[in-house]
């Protein structure tokens, strides 16, 4: 079992309310990963427009966001030791192109760290999605709260599906995040194991 990480990326990809931030934390736990959540680069401008989990967003603030993520992404590649692992949490989706664009960016930075790349897609079915999403600890982290939002993307969208050799999709509808946490660990020894 995996327990320690050296230079490894996990994305954790997934609607809002699938848990990714819990299992990212219990991931970074368990390993000595760095958490980068999407609302820890998302807040510093969710926060100046008075987010509310609730009320649409602007649209114009996509692309600030972007800025912020970009910057963290240059950090991380020329200022974070080569042995550091990450565990990034990130809502994509299957059709917005912008999203197999951001999917991309998240691969050519363990590229140029040459650390191993695991994209992991969480599903959920969509009651307990709804179920999840009002929990209010998320209001207070800025993130979204509101089930029929989450009933709405759940039933028109799908988590991102990329492409890529590592990726595996996890269905936490009746898993905890421990339980979450321990098939990522097992499946990412699997992989080391058949790299070496």
């Amino acid at each position: 079992m995996v327990e320690k990480l050296e230079n490894t990326i996990i994305v954790l990809i997934g609607f809002a309310g699938t848990g990714k931030y819990t299992i990212g934390r219990e991931l970074c736990r368990r390993t000595g990963a760095k958490l980068i959540d999407n609302h820890l680069i998302n807040n510093p401008i969710f926060s100046v427009v008075n987010a509310d989990g609730v009320t649409p967003l602007p649209k114009a603030i996509w692309t600030k966001v972007k800025e912020v993520r970009k910057i963290v992404y240059a950090s991380i590649r020329e200022l974070s030791p080569p042995e550091m692992s990450f565990v990034f949490t990130i809502q994509l989706i299957e059709s917005d192109p912008e999203d197999h664009k951001a999917f991309a960016d998240l691969a050519e930075l363990a590229a140029a760290r040459q650390s191993l790349l695991m994209p992991i897609r969480l599903i959920c079915d969509v009651d307990e999605l709804c179920r999840r999403v009002v929990n209010p600890a998320r209001g207070q982290m800025l993130k979204e709260i509101s089930p029929e939002s989450a009933r709405r993307r759940a039933s028109e969208h799908s988590v991102l599906n990329p492409s890529h050799p590592n990726l595996r999709t996890i269905d936490v509808t009746h898993r905890s995040p421990v339980e979450s946490v321990e098939v990522i660990l097992e499946t990412l020894s699997l992989i080391r194991k058949s790299n070496v």
